[in-house]
C-alpha cells in the first residue's frame, strides 16, 4: 500500500461559546488525545482603529503534531468568537499522512480518523450548533461554485 497526505479542515459552531473557556477546554482535549504531540496554545490580540475606533479581535491558536504510524505531520486550530465571514468557533486543520490503497480510501480513512480522534471529543465536551468536515479539494469546488 502506499502512503498519501491526508489534509482536512474541520469547522466547528458551538452553544455558549466562551473565548478563553472554551479555548481552554478545546486545548485540554487536543493535549489529550493519545496521537497528538508538542501542543501550543497561544493567545492573539489584533487592535485596529478605523475611523477614530479601536477595533479589536482575540483569538486563540492551538498548534502541535500528529504522532502516526504512517509519519508524523500537524494540526492547527483556532477559536474564536463568530462572525458573518466566518460563522464558526473553531477551526482545525488536519494533516497527516495515511497508508491506503488509493487517494480516495486514504481520505476516507482520515475522515475516519479525525471522527474518532478528535470529532467525538469535541462533541462530548460541548453543546454543537454545527460541526463540518471537509478536505481542501471539496472546499475548492464549493468556492469555485459559488463564485460561478
Amino acid at each position: 500500500m502506499s502512503i498519501f497526505r491526508a489534509d482536512l479542515y474541520l469547522k466547528v459552531e458551538i452553544s455558549n461559546f466562551n473565548l478563553l473557556e472554551s479555548s481552554e477546554k478545546l486545548y485540554t482535549i487536543l493535549r489529550t488525545s493519545p496521537y497528538l504531540r508538542n501542543i501550543q496554545m497561544t493567545g492573539v490580540r489584533h487592535d485596529k482603529a478605523v475611523h477614530g475606533r479601536m477595533f479589536i479581535k482575540e483569538w486563540y491558536e492551538i498548534s502541535g503534531s500528529i504522532d502516526v504510524p504512517e509519519g508524523s505531520k500537524s494540526f492547527w486550530a483556532i477559536s474564536k468568537e463568530t462572525s458573518q465571514e466566518e460563522p464558526y468557533n473553531f477551526f482545525i486543520r488536519i494533516d497527516r499522512n495515511i497508508e491506503a490503497e488509493d487517494y480516495e480510501k486514504a481520505q476516507k480513512r482520515a475522515y475516519k480518523w479525525v471522527d474518532e480522534n478528535i470529532i467525538h471529543s469535541i462533541k462530548k465536551e460541548f453543546s454543537i450548533e454545527s460541526i463540518e468536515l471537509d478536505s481542501p479539494i471539496k472546499l475548492r469546488k464549493s468556492i469555485l461554485r459559488k463564485s460561478q
